[in-house]
């Protein structure tokens, strides 16, 4: 067992030689490696944060202090909270080791059985204090990360993070301990974590909190998606080129069936009203349902393949997209272009359509909305696109049995690295927000 002992009074050789126990006497941020007990004798504030640094890293030891610091209440108050039990002098501590051994034991015992499961779970576990410096890594986060844990206690978290987000987790968990409103803490969603190569890569994180020797620390629960969302887009990429086939089948097949329907029935229609019968009325009205028919047809077949990217593609396509929604299901849809940036990026241009498609869609079905609105809004740093109806909006719990049309959105925007938001209240309508930061374009 090594005991570590901070001394002023210079009574260490004679703890120790009570204890019998090999020791050494702390010297400021010295490393800290397999100590089992800490020993407070006798301290100044000139050497606190040193030893509050000590105690924040050597959280399963036993820790004792002598009476004397009780008689300065600065520094007794900021170490009181993770001390286990006091002594006079050495005569005293050795009264006192039998149930020291005890809680050594007890406390070996649990760290065993957290090491147990911290160390073996699949999920990455980054444990950080609240000024966001690593305490624990597991060897999953080894794995997931690339940086052994050496390389990690001890440094500030958001260097494991992409810019984008490393910039704002200190602030994050300043707003968190001054105001209580959490931005992630408690609620579990999906992030960009930064490899030792320099790899961003998607994750699932779920942080928590909870209280150790009186002190707050997170703890942070990763899982790599990488492979799911490669699955993913394979998957998506797959049911885009399937859409497409069917969308040229109904263009090249259905609807050149139809369209020679029609020119015959045409021929029919002015052969009949020649020869003066009473059918003709009848085969015009067949004529123009079967044209109508191959109108629809065509459309559909239009949404269906890709968004087409020449000249003004996307505009043009939504535009398209609110206009047949006001045709077929008699809304008001309206389309609103901001700015005279293009997206240039087929994938990006495509499943942001995509998005806007299944959202009106949804207003339309399952919102009952009689207005939306469709938004594009870019420019060469960013691409918004808003759709806003003033439907049922959803209810607070979504049903288990769902369509999967917000989760199909949410991967689209996954896949080209946006944010989708979506705000809805029953009975007041829903805004779906879709953020592409640093989109392809082009003037």
């Amino acid at each position: 067992m090594k005991v570590l002992v901070l001394d002023k009074l210079n009574i260490a050789p004679e703890v120790a030689e009570v204890l019998s126990l090999e020791h050494e006497v702390f010297t400021g941020m010295d490393p800290v490696t397999g100590v089992s007990m800490v020993i407070l004798v006798s301290t100044d504030e000139v050497e606190l944060h040193d030893i509050e640094f000590l105690l924040s890293n050597s959280l399963d030891c036993v820790r004792i202090a002598h009476r004397s610091l009780l008689d300065n209440s600065f520094i007794w108050g900021r170490v009181e909270s993770s001390v286990d039990d006091l002594f006079t002098d050495a005569v005293e501590l050795s009264s006192r080791i039998p149930f020291i051994l005890r809680r050594l034991i007890i406390r070996e015992s649990r760290k065993r059985q957290f090491a147990a499961v911290f160390e073996n779970t699949v999920e990455g576990i980054i444990i950080i204090n609240t000024r966001g410096f690593i305490q624990l890594y597991n060897k999953a986060a080894e794995k997931i990360f690339q940086y052994s844990t050496s390389e990690v206690i001890g440094k500030n978290v958001n260097f494991l993070m992409p810019e984008s987000y490393s910039r704002n987790h200190d602030r994050y968990i300043d707003n968190y301990l001054t105001t209580g409103k959490k931005k992630i803490i408690g609620i579990g969603r999906e992030v960009s974590g930064l490899r030792k190569s320099g790899e961003i890569f998607p994750m699932d994180l779920a942080v928590s909190e909870f209280e150790s020797d009186g002190k707050k620390l997170f703890v942070g629960i990763i899982r790599d998606v990488s492979e799911r969302r490669k699955l993913e887009h394979e998957i998506l990429r797959i049911s885009e080129q399937e859409r497409r086939r069917v969308g040229q089948d109904l263009h090249d097949g259905l609807g050149q069936m139809l369209t020679g329907i029609s020119l015959i029935g045409r021929n029919m229609a002015n052969r009949l009203e020649n020869e003066k019968s009473e059918f003709a009325e009848e085969m015009h009205e067949i004529t123009d349902l079967v044209r109508e028919a191959d109108r629809m047809t065509r459309n559909i077949a239009r949404g269906l393949v890709q968004v087409e990217l020449e000249g003004d593609g996307m505009s043009a396509a939504l535009r398209t997209l609110c206009s047949n929604a006001e045709k077929y299901f008699s809304v008001r849809c309206t389309y609103v272009e901001k700015g005279k940036v293009r997206i240039s990026d087929s994938s990006e241009a495509s499943n942001l359509y995509r998005i806007a498609q299944e959202a009106v869609s949804n207003a339309v079905k399952h919102g009952k909305a009689e207005q939306i609105t469709v938004t594009l809004d870019t420019s060469p740093d960013s691409a918004v696109l808003t759709i806003e109806d003033n439907g049922v909006g959803f209810p607070e719990v979504l049903k288990e049995d769902r369509g999967m049309g917000v989760d199909i959105m949410g991967y689209r925007a996954r896949i080209i690295n946006a944010r989708l938001e979506i705000e809805a209240e029953a009975g007041r309508g829903t805004l779906i927000r879709c953020t592409l930061s640093s989109p392809h374009t082009s003037i």
